[in-house]
């Protein structure tokens, strides 16, 4: 689903899926906001928002509290955080090319698509196990921890080179969300909410992940690959 207070841009971007064998449904931000997604089965959801900023911020809030249905949010360049911290999956400049629009597209589908049924591919951590194929986090009791595709992608990187510092732009080529203009605070906020996300699920998981002054971030645990 394409959300857009601008019909022609929001064409624009369905007529960039359909190339790519998409099925889109255009439909304007408040429509999403008074209905919600409750009788509709979307796989991603694109909130273009040209003039008001704050109406896709509202919409991937409340998208987020009802759904787990991935959330891509085009804004002005100026508006990016606001945009992560309201929840969206990626937070991309509304001028982005068309190709690394797509590349995000395609991430969060193999996301949100059937699981793999191969298995075996599994890393653990302090309880905590990541699936690799379903590209999800499981807590100590099996319960699933619910994060962000970059939170996901975060959190994959760290444990890939558990007690190595990685540098903020390191984390941002890991999870693509840096693709045409860069911003590393991007990171330090997904870092804060991995950190809330690890914590609720197990009391001070979150001081696995330690901030390295002038370095980047780095897990402190060991990693039992499976």
């Amino acid at each position: 689903m394409i959300a857009s207070d601008d019909l022609t841009f929001a064409q624009q971007i369905a007529h960039i899926l359909r190339e790519d064998e998409l099925v889109t449904t255009e439909m304007s931000p408040e429509r999403v906001l008074h209905q919600g997604l409750t009788h509709h089965e979307f796989r991603l959801l694109i909130v273009a928002i040209v003039v008001e900023s704050h109406v896709g911020v509202a919409l991937c809030e409340q998208v987020k509290n009802q759904s787990g249905i991935p959330i891509i949010l085009l804004l002005p360049p100026e508006r990016h955080l606001d945009g992560i911290e309201a929840g969206a999956d990626f937070c991309l400049p509304l001028d982005s090319d068309p190709k690394r629009l797509m590349t995000h597209v395609r991430a969060l589908l193999r996301r949100s698509g059937p699981a793999s049924r191969k298995g075996g591919r599994s890393l653990r951590f302090d309880g905590f196990r990541i699936d690799m194929d379903r590209r999800q986090l499981f807590a100590p009791d099996g319960s699933i921890v619910k994060l962000l595709g970059a939170e996901f992608e975060i959190l994959l990187a760290l444990c890939r080179h558990p007690g190595t510092v990685l540098s903020r732009a390191t984390l941002l080529d890991a999870t693509h969300i840096g693709l045409g203009r860069p911003l590393e605070r991007s990171i330090d906020v997904h870092i804060c909410r991995l950190r809330r996300s690890l914590s609720k699920a197990q009391a001070n998981a979150g001081e696995l992940i330690q901030t390295v002054r002038l370095g980047g971030y780095a897990l402190i645990s060991s990693i039992n690959p499976e």
